[in-house]
């Protein structure tokens, strides 16, 4: 009886030890809280709320189960503004321990998180010279040539050794979810202070289990690509779909100037730039100059839904990859609204125009007779 007790109870001890590997246990106090509220844990790339956390009289006890590091956003009801409203988090199966004032989320104290610390070592050390650098380009303005000259040696060096200095970080740590994570963002947005080499180094010292996972999988895939084109080369080719379903090609516009257009629904700039770029199709179509949309959606119904409402009169096409879209990836657009102009054999000419005056400049010298 003795030995079966002792099995039930070994086997209870270790079912309670794997529930504790598996469960974030956040508590704390939130100064100056209402007497009842409610914070909210949201996914960090789907934005999508998974938990909400009742705070009573300032104090916080709340555990859910988590199997492994994992980034999230913390933010209360009103969630507007990133200084106030919200914190990125990254929280793990272990005791963790919050504090800080309701008001100011994003100065919240996070103890009991290893991912946080690393997190946070992370970007400070990238804020760090990031201060260093930007000061210098604002003060450049006003130096003399020589001076120029100098705080451009001293601003290519601090942002090499920048450069090197992530990569030694991220390979200190590179069985860490928030290396992957920040692999991931170097790859996908902006700022980007790596390489692809140095990207492919990072991601080789990654074990098998991140690896395999998507945000790995996508690493990969983006190291693994060509060299993004530059102005005089040949603009990579498209194949998409439009809303109707039907296959259109960039190539499809040789013998006209093209302006590759990138874009998303979401993106209010980009929807406020159809604005100016409709008179500039209108005032040059019909010479042979054409607009070819790219989307960044990955929900039809938002994209098609944002084409009819801004009336928008040339040919879009996507995948509905989101920002994973073949196109994106290959251009690599870190941020929209992004064009490039492409002339009749196929050829970039020009990058980014952002204002009407501009475009309207640079397209009308295509016409001029």
């Amino acid at each position: 009886m003795k030995t079966l007790l002792s099995l039930f109870l070994l086997l209870f001890l270790l079912i309670s030890c794997n529930n504790d590997q598996k469960t974030c246990h956040l508590t704390g106090v939130l100064e100056d809280a209402p007497d009842t509220t409610t914070l909210y844990l949201a996914d960090w790339e789907s934005r999508i709320v998974s938990d909400t956390i009742r705070v009573v009289n300032g104090a916080i006890d709340y555990k859910f189960q988590l199997d492994h590091p994992k980034k999230f956003y913390l933010h209360n009801q009103r969630n507007q503004y990133d200084f106030r409203d919200r914190k990125v988090v990254w929280l793990e199966p272990a005791e963790i321990k919050i504090s800080g004032k309701y008001e100011f989320l994003k100065s919240l104290k996070i103890e009991g998180s290893a991912a946080q610390t690393e997190f946070e070592n992370y970007h400070s050390l990238i804020a760090t010279a990031t201060k260093q650098i930007n000061e210098l380009k604002e003060q450049i303005h006003f130096k003399t040539d020589a001076g120029k000259k100098q705080d451009t040696i001293r601003i290519e060096a601090l942002e090499t050794g920048l450069s090197d200095s992530i990569v030694d970080f991220l390979l200190k740590h590179s069985n860490s979810y928030v290396t992957l994570y920040s692999l991931h963002s170097e790859c996908f947005f902006n700022p980007r202070h790596l390489n692809k080499t140095q990207i492919a180094k990072v991601y080789n010292s990654l074990p098998e289990n991140l690896k395999a996972l998507k945000q790995g999988v996508a690493i990969k895939k983006f190291a693994e690509l060509p060299e993004p084109p530059q102005v005089g080369d040949v603009a990579p080719e498209i194949v998409q779909l439009t809303p109707e379903g039907d296959t259109l090609k960039l190539s499809d516009y040789r013998g006209k100037y093209v302006l590759l257009d990138f874009w998303s629904s979401s993106c209010g700039a980009c929807r406020a730039d159809f604005k100016w770029l409709k008179k500039i199709y209108a005032q040059y179509h019909s010479k042979g100059f054409d607009v070819l949309a790219v989307s960044g959606d990955h929900v039809k119904q938002r994209w098609t839904g944002a084409i009819a409402a801004d009336s928008v009169p040339w040919q879009n096409i996507s995948d509905l990859n989101g920002w994973q879209n073949e196109a994106f990836l290959r251009y690599d657009i870190r941020y929209i609204p992004r064009n490039f102009l492409i002339n009749p054999e196929g050829i970039i000419i020009k990058e980014g125009l952002s204002t009407e005056a501009g475009a309207n400049y640079e397209i009308g010298k295509l016409f001029e007779e």
